[in-house]
């Protein structure tokens, strides 16, 4: 659909900006390029103009809008989620997966012992386009991992967050970035064998330019797994330092989508 729009916007001299939500998603299609391609930051940048090469449109880093709306609720979040953090109980952890099932079961796999040995409390979200998740296929896993699990998968990402975990956990899901707005941080789990192979696949790098910033945490190795997760669950100048590069990265402190309109603006 979005390649039809770009395309008849190319035949009626029309010009066309590609907004990526996620570096990588820009895709280059005969007779259908972009006049200007906005990314995320300089880093998605470079992403861009290496992965695209001689495709590559024009290319500018904008804060990204589609997160305009948690940037007006910041403040507001970030309280309330803090004020569940003080209540009693064991420290929640939300997964948020991906389509391929057998990625992520791979990856729950290495996650679950985890959390286990961190005493967490996982708050499981398959991705909806997830097909495993129907037919039952994480259902051992599961069930047999000693970990106290609550099925979230059918609440919005919203819904889901305003339970307030403490972490949340996925290969590469935007869930982990949303997540960032009300001050939880992320670890993504980049393994060699799931989400570090398949983003790779999908996107043309290996580590987002989110976690080169430090805005997140990230393992490429299963052995990097149960530090990682203790410590992000129990290191507070840990956490502060990971939300503030966030913070940084996401341009949290001001909406950016007048910014942007001012720019395409120009080139209406």
């Amino acid at each position: 659909i979005e390649v039809d729009a770009r395309r008849a916007a190319r035949d009626a001299r029309l010009p066309v900006v590609a907004i990526e939500d996620f570096p990588g998603n820009y895709a280059h299609a005969d007779g259908a390029d972009a006049t200007l391609l906005v990314v995320e930051s300089s880093a998605a940048r470079e992403i861009a103009i290496t992965r695209l090469g001689a495709r590559c449109p024009r290319v500018e880093a904008h804060a990204p809008a589609r997160y305009d709306g948690y940037r007006a609720q910041l403040t507001g979040l970030r309280t309330a989620t803090a004020a569940r953090w003080a209540a009693p109980g064991a420290p929640e952890v939300l997964w948020a997966g991906q389509p391929e099932t057998d990625d992520a079961l791979r990856t729950l796999a290495v996650a679950l012992p985890a959390l286990r040995a961190a005493g967490a409390h996982l708050l499981f979200k398959a991705h909806p386009r997830d097909p495993g998740y129907a037919s039952g296929a994480y259902a051992r896993l599961l069930s047999g991992s000693d970990v106290d699990i609550t099925d979230v998968t059918p609440l919005d990402v919203a819904a889901a967050l305003v339970r307030a975990p403490r972490l949340v956990l996925t290969q590469f899901s935007s869930v982990a970035i949303e997540a960032g707005f009300y001050g939880i941080p992320g670890v993504w789990l980049l393994l060699a064998g799931a989400g570090g192979a398949r983003l790779h696949e999908k996107k043309g790098y290996r580590v987002p330019p989110l976690l080169d910033a430090g805005a997140a945490a990230y393992a490429s190795d299963a052995a990097q797994v149960p530090d990682l997760v203790q410590r992000s669950l129990t290191d507070p100048a840990w956490r502060e330092a990971t939300i503030r590069r966030f913070d940084a990265y996401l341009e949290t402190g001001e909406a950016a989508a007048p910014r942007l309109a001012a720019r395409l603006r120009e080139l209406a």
